[in-house]
């Protein structure tokens, strides 16, 4: 009931600051509870969300950075610290760890956009003033989600093509892998974070 309320509310301010764009002025009862549904549909919590709930807690997390193709790794000690937000919707991974001999902290929120059928992560760390974003789909046979996304590259002021590939070893370890593109079309490994539960 809570939950209907919040959307209930939600609806009613964006109605009142012509935003939604989808109803005109008068419209009937019928097409208004249709609405929304739509919004409370597009609100829920499902068993997308509900894979979220796997990376909460603390972890210790190994970082394995290449700076280039054919270039010796460098590899660096770090943590995760995840919890679920907006009741259940989302999840924010908080990360502290070292970055070319510099302290480096990075804040990710994941969540699963009901409307998009999407993963979507966002993405900010003190290194950068960027905004990254990636989207797209897990397979829950494999528990493997892949997304991509057009990263900012302040070397050329263009975006930069990535994938990013997390993969389940089992309930207490995960690996996220990170690719980027190259001019020629071409992708190389550029991180690697293997990631275990603290006991």
């Amino acid at each position: 009931m809570r939950t209907q309320r919040i959307v209930v509310l939600r609806f009613l301010v964006i109605g009142s600051l012509g935003l939604s764009g989808f109803l005109p002025a008068q419209t009937s009862a019928q097409d208004q509870q249709k609405a929304m549904d739509v919004y409370m549909k597009a609100g829920a919590v499902t068993e997308n969300h509900a894979y979220l709930k796997q990376f909460v807690g603390m972890w210790d997390v190994k970082t394995t950075m290449w700076m280039a193709p054919g270039q010796q790794p460098m590899s660096s000690p770090g943590t995760y610290e995840s919890r679920l937000i907006m009741g259940g919707r989302f999840l924010e991974m908080d990360f502290k760890g070292m970055m070319m001999g510099q302290p480096f902290e990075g804040m990710m929120v994941i969540g699963y956009d009901n409307t998009l059928k999407k993963y979507v992560t966002f993405w900010i760390d003190n290194s950068s003033t960027s905004f990254y974003l990636t989207s797209g789909v897990r397979d829950a046979a494999k528990n493997i989600t892949t997304e991509t996304g057009d990263w900012p590259d302040p070397m050329t002021g263009k975006a930069t093509k990535v994938r990013q590939v997390t993969r389940w070893a089992n309930p207490n370890e995960f690996v996220y892998e990170q690719y980027m593109g190259m001019p020629d079309g071409k992708e190389f490994k550029s991180m690697e974070l293997h990631a275990t539960r603290k006991k």
